[in-house]
């Protein structure tokens, strides 16, 4: 709406006298915590095979992390109506691109979501243009978007088990996809309107979570599996950490949201996957062909080339 579009503009000049030093320790620490939650989250639910209670458990951790740490008399905000009213937009989304996720991976591959995944910043960059008072990127900056959508595609090319089943599967993935490329904008939007801080943004989002996550896992069926699941006996350890990570997590990711646009934040978010899916090829699963190393490699470097837009205006001020 107009009002919350107004409190983001007001917030973008605030955004932009962050220095780029903060910007690029931000990202360094989103991504080391990305990059550790997915292996560590791979090994919590080997552990324990109940994906909806993990996730469950992790968001209860947080919000349990940032109640008690309100009481060591850090700034954490309390949950007020009006502004959960504005989160449950962005919860229901967030859990909606979960519960479409799931559906898509049942009905193709993980290698389908990652040529995705990979094409949402060229759409989070038309929305900000659109919506958020933002240039369109560079002659360069779309060069290092394409070649990264086209590093992923070279990559999943290269995968024999890359297949979609049929028009089920196109239909979950484009739901995920878009509601991905919301939560990337709206999340953007929500940090100039609502005016939290940054341990406050982690605890109305994983706080929030709690239910709707409980109300997916029952639709799904994955708590009946609880009393004959197989419990691995590192799954304590598994948990504990993935939590604990999930945490960071949650705080560097809000962070590096409030120092860069959303199709940076974006750009972030598919690189820290390459990369992770690099190391796993090539120190885990080391049957990777050549053509998938180099497409790995290719979306890593095209990742360096971009260049953040500068928001509307911004240029012709620098120019005069």
């Amino acid at each position: 709406n107009d009002s919350l579009t107004l409190s983001y503009l007001k917030h973008t000049t605030t955004m932009a006298a962050n220095s780029k030093g903060s910007a690029v320790l931000a990202i360094v620490a989103y991504s080391l915590c990305s990059s550790m939650m997915l292996v560590v989250n791979k090994l919590a639910i080997k552990s324990f095979p109940v994906p909806a209670a993990v996730t469950m458990f992790q968001f209860a951790f947080a919000a349990f992390f940032c109640f008690a740490l309100r009481l060591t008399g850090a700034q954490v905000d309390t949950l007020q109506w009006s502004t959960v009213k504005q989160y449950l937009i962005y919860i229901f989304a967030f859990a909606a691109g979960i519960y479409s996720n799931m559906k898509a991976l049942d009905a193709s591959n993980v290698e389908t979501i990652i040529v995705f995944r990979s094409c949402t910043p060229l759409c989070v960059a038309v929305v900000e243009f659109l919506f958020l008072n933002r240039e369109l990127p560079s002659a360069k900056s779309t060069l290092s978007l394409c070649l990264t959508m086209a590093g992923a595609y070279a990559y999943v090319q290269a995968d024999h088990d890359f297949n979609v089943g049929g028009v089920a599967a196109y239909f979950w993935v484009f739901c995920w996809y878009f509601l991905l490329c919301f939560q990337m904008t709206y999340g953007k939007m929500l940090m100039g309107s609502t005016k939290l801080s940054t341990w406050g943004l982690v605890l109305y989002q994983n706080f929030l979570s709690i239910p709707i996550m409980l109300a997916l896992g029952l639709h799904v069926g994955d708590f009946k599996e609880l009393n004959t699941v197989a419990v691995g006996s590192y799954a304590p350890l598994w948990l504990g950490i993935s939590s604990l990570i999930g945490v960071a997590i949650g705080y560097t990711s809000w962070w590096c949201r409030g120092l860069i646009s959303a199709t940076s934040f974006t750009l972030v978010g598919v690189v820290n996957k390459m990369l992770s899916v690099l190391v796993s090829v090539t120190f885990i699963n080391q049957n990777a062909s050549q053509q998938q190393i180099v497409s790995l490699l290719v979306c890593l470097l095209a990742g360096t080339l971009y260049s953040q837009a500068p928001l509307r205006g911004e240029a012709d001020k620098k120019s005069e």
